[in-house]
Formats: C-alpha cells, sequence, structure tokens
C-alpha cells in the first residue's frame, strides 16, 4: 500500500494527504461494487423463479462522493396485469434512487456547494477537491434545477393543500411571528430576455418611442424570511426558527405558501402578534398577515434619503426618523425645497421622498402591545432581511456579469434558500394531509346514490291498484323508510337529507 500511494522520495504532508484520500475513496468504490454484486446474487438465489424471470446481467455505474461505482446485477421481467415489465430487485431494495446516475449523498453535496460559489463552474472545482467525484458544471446545473424544480413542484402542492383544507394543523405554541421581505432584480437572458424584448418593442411602436434593443432586462427575484424572534450566542444574535420563500413568484403565491407553513406548523389562534418588515413595495404589504402590523425597513429609509437628499442636509432628516418626529419630516423636506430654490432634478427627488416617508415610519414596538417573550427569546428591533438578501442570493446571482432564464434563476434561487439541514427525502416526502373529510363526503355521496337506488326499485317494482293509490303509496314509502333502515343508521340519514 505504501508503495502505491509514496512513489518519490521526497513528499509533501500535502499531497501525501490527497493521495491517500484517492486511495481510500478508490478502496471504497471497489467494496461498495462488491457489496452490491454480492447482495444481487442473493436476491437473485431467494427470489420467486415464478414471478421474476432473470433476463440477464445489466451494467449499472452511479457517481458518488467516492468516485465512480460500476457493477452488475440482474435484471428481471415480471407481469402485472398482463403486461410484462423489466425490474431490478437490487435497486428496489436498496432504494437506489439516482439522479442522472448521481447518487443522493453527492446530489447533496452539490446543492450544499452551489449557493456558497458564485458560479457552476467554480462549484465544479470545489466539488472536484472536496470528494473524490467529477461532475461538469452542466451537469451540477442540471442537478440544481432538477432540485430546484422539485421544491417548486412540492410548494405548489403545500399550497393547494391550504386551499382545500387538507393540511393538518400545527401544535407549536408561540407568542409572535416576525416577518421580512424584499427582492432582488437580475438580468435576464436567452428566450426570455428576447420575449420580453419583443413585447417591449411592441409597446414602443404603439406610443412612437424609440426603442433600444441592448436594453438590459431585469426581473425580481422575491425573499420572504419568517422567524418566531431572537436568541443571543455570546455577543451575537440569530433567528429562531428561520425560514426562507425565494423565487420568480406572485406575492399571491408567497402569502400562501407562507400561510400553509405558519398553519401546519404553529397553533394560530395563540399568536399575539404578527409583523411584517418590508422596504415599501406593494407585494410586500400586500403579504401581510390578517390582523398584522406592517412597517418599512430602517435600512431602505436611511437609503432613500442618501438617495434622495443633498449630502449636506441627511443627517437632519436621518435625525428626525432616529428620534421619531415623524409628524417634522414632512415640514423639513418643504423647507429644503426652498432652501434648494427649486432646481426641478432636487424637488423631484424631494417629492418622491416626501412621498415614501409619508406612511410605515413607526416600529411595530409604537403600535401595538408587546407579548411576553418565551424563556430564551428575545424581540427585538427588525431589520435582517438586506443581510439575508445578500447572503442567500446576491453573492450567488450578482457577482459579475450574470444573466439568467426565469426557469433557471428560480430553480437556484429555491436551492439558495435551503437550510443547512437540507435532505433529499424532505423534498420528496409527500405533504401529510387530512383527507377525513374528502372520505365523509365519499362516504355521504355513496349513501345517497344507494338510497336513490333503492328508492326507484321499490316505486317501479310494486303496481298498486288504481282505486287505492295513495294508501299504497304510504306503504310503500314505509317499506322504503325500513329498508333503508337496515343500511343507515339515523345519524347518517340526518346527514344525507
Amino acid at each position: 500500500m505504501f508503495e502505491e500511494i509514496v512513489t518519490e522520495e521526497e513528499v509533501k504532508f500535502n499531497d501525501l494527504e490527497k493521495k491517500i484520500f484517492k486511495f481510500v475513496c478508490n478502496f471504497g468504490c471497489l467494496i461498495l461494487k462488491l457489496i452490491l454484486e454480492s447482495y444481487d446474487r442473493k436476491l437473485m438465489k431467494t427470489r420467486d423463479k415464478k414471478k421474476y424471470r432473470h433476463k440477464g446481467l445489466r451494467k449499472n455505474t452511479i457517481k458518488t462522493i467516492m468516485g465512480e461505482v460500476e457493477y452488475q446485477r440482474v435484471m428481471y421481467e415480471i407481469e402485472e396485469n398482463g403486461v410484462h415489465k423489466t425490474v431490478y430487485l437490487l435497486d428496489e431494495k436498496l432504494q437506489i434512487n439516482v439522479n442522472g446516475k448521481v447518487s443522493e449523498n453527492l446530489i447533496e453535496k452539490v446543492v450544499e456547494i452551489v449557493p456558497i460559489t458564485d458560479a457552476y463552474r467554480k462549484a465544479e472545482t470545489v466539488i472536484k477537491e472536496t470528494t473524490n467525484a467529477t461532475l461538469s458544471f452542466e451537469w451540477i446545473r442540471k442537478i440544481t434545477i432538477d432540485v430546484g424544480d422539485k421544491i417548486a413542484r412540492k410548494e405548489k402542492e403545500e399550497r393547494k393543500a391550504l386551499s382545500k383544507g387538507q393540511l393538518i394543523a400545527g401544535l407549536k405554541q408561540i407568542t409572535a411571528l416576525f416577518e421580512e421581505a424584499d427582492g432582488l432584480w437580475i438580468n435576464l437572458q436567452g428566450r426570455d430576455r428576447k420575449e420580453r424584448l419583443d413585447k417591449q418593442e411592441e409597446k414602443c411602436k404603439k406610443k412612437n418611442k424609440e426603442f433600444n434593443p441592448k436594453q438590459k432586462v431585469k426581473t425580481e427575484l422575491k425573499l420572504h424570511v419568517m422567524y418566531e424572534g431572537w436568541k443571543k450566542y455570546d455577543k451575537r444574535h440569530s433567528l429562531v426558527n428561520k425560514q426562507c420563500i425565494a423565487g420568480i413568484m406572485k406575492p399571491k403565491e408567497i402569502k400562501e405558501l407562507r400561510d400553509a407553513r405558519v398553519f401546519e406548523q404553529y397553533d394560530e389562534k395563540n399568536i399575539k402578534l404578527r409583523v411584517t418588515n418590508g422596504d415599501g413595495a406593494r407585494w410586500t404589504k400586500g403579504i401581510t398577515a390578517k390582523g398584522g402590523v406592517y412597517q418599512k425597513d430602517q435600512f431602505h429609509i436611511m437609503q432613500e434619503i442618501v438617495r434622495d437628499v443633498p449630502k449636506e442636509y441627511q443627517n437632519i432628516i436621518k435625525e428626525l426618523v432616529n428620534t421619531k418626529q415623524y409628524e417634522k419630516i414632512q415640514q423639513a423636506i418643504e423647507g429644503l425645497k426652498y432652501e434648494l430654490g427649486g432646481e426641478y432634478e432636487a424637488i423631484k427627488k424631494l417629492n418622491k421622498l416626501q412621498s415614501y416617508l409619508s406612511s410605515g415610519l413607526e416600529r411595530y414596538q409604537d403600535l401595538v402591545e408587546i407579548p411576553e417573550a418565551p424563556e430564551g427569546i428575545e424581540y427585538r428591533n427588525m431589520g435582517t432581511q438586506e443581510s439575508q438578501i445578500f447572503s442567500k442570493l446576491k453573492k450567488r446571482f450578482c457577482s459579475g456579469r450574470k444573466g439568467f432564464s426565469e426557469h433557471g434563476a428560480n430553480a437556484l434561487a429555491k436551492v439558495c434558500v435551503l437550510s443547512e439541514k437540507f435532505s433529499l427525502e424532505d423534498i420528496e416526502t409527500s405533504i401529510p394531509i387530512d383527507t377525513s373529510i374528502e372520505d365523509w363526503i365519499k362516504k355521504i355521496e355513496e349513501n345517497v346514490k344507494r338510497n336513490i337506488t333503492l328508492k326507484d326499485k321499490f316505486l317501479t317494482t310494486e303496481k298498486p291498484p288504481k282505486e287505492s293509490i295513495g294508501a299504497h303509496i304510504s306503504h310503500t314509502e314505509n317499506k322504503l323508510v325500513k329498508e333503508i333502515l337496515k343500511y343507515q343508521e339515523i345519524s347518517e340519514l340526518k346527514a344525507i337529507f
């Protein structure tokens, strides 16, 4: 073994470490191959030979974190409902679920690395250096989009289940729930960019305006963050049970998904405080929970002041905001207009600032009664969204001259906001739903159909004498009731009628 690894008289420790790592990984691949083939032979000997017909050996190759594993396993033919199909007992027994011949462990590694690198090519390098696997950046992109699509489908299922009343209500007790929302504008490329430009060109033609075919085309990635409060670790505070929603989504979709996750986790009727912190955009206001409080993010307030107010006057407006003298802000801005002598561009910016600062400046602590926080949790000033935007999305989407398709950006965003506890099983697992209402309705429908059939049977098989039709109908109806009661409980009949 030593001679296989050390081939030079002098070798550096770092190089030796890498060689040993590669050797151990290759050895691990060999062991995995032997175990798989051995177990496959055992399944072959113990199978139901009448059901599973041996159709020969087939090769399979799986890329793993240890490297590429090539092995042979038996293919069988079975008959189900008159249809012949092929199966691999080994794959079924070991639950070998692969995506494009890539193991789940390696996929999880890809999903872990992609959000912390600024390009798929860099992710390719990191995976090569930290595992014994080799994946091209195209393959990494495909895996990322596939996982993102699965997340999107599951989110759609959650929203659908909520609308149908199928979700199982959560039981966790909390007194407050904090939410923050913001967006990130990214460049579009390819077909999506062309379609947007074509639409823009049509609008310009109708309005007789000049059209610039080289203009940038952007779309907004939305990010929603939800948490229960803050917990102090040494000198820092971290968000408690932070959950994120991200993607190129409609505000309605974000709201529905947020509502579904709140319903699934918490005992909603005991949540006394709901606060949404946003940049003032219409969609961030629109997703505010019913009965909740909306406030403008402090960072964005200060950002607007810096953008719209001449540098020498900025501190005046900032001080009024910081000291909560909101009633004086509009007056101060009017004074600045006079001070600037009515200069057009300056007045235009100040008018925009006046509109922005006209509402939503109060902090939630000043608007509602704050409930007592659970032990170990604090309720603080909000304003984590800009940090979340940077750490979750901006580093990945806005470094360099990047462009994305809407589909690719949406999938990547969903992968970027997954927690560090990510597991493919979380995505593949079905959403627990409550089917009791559907079952009850189905039972009632079946009962109604059966009762109608019985009624038709009794009314058509017995022919009453013409002279006593009234009495006969009464007699028939009594027989009908007696017969129905053989099949139905009185309580069920009440539900039906």
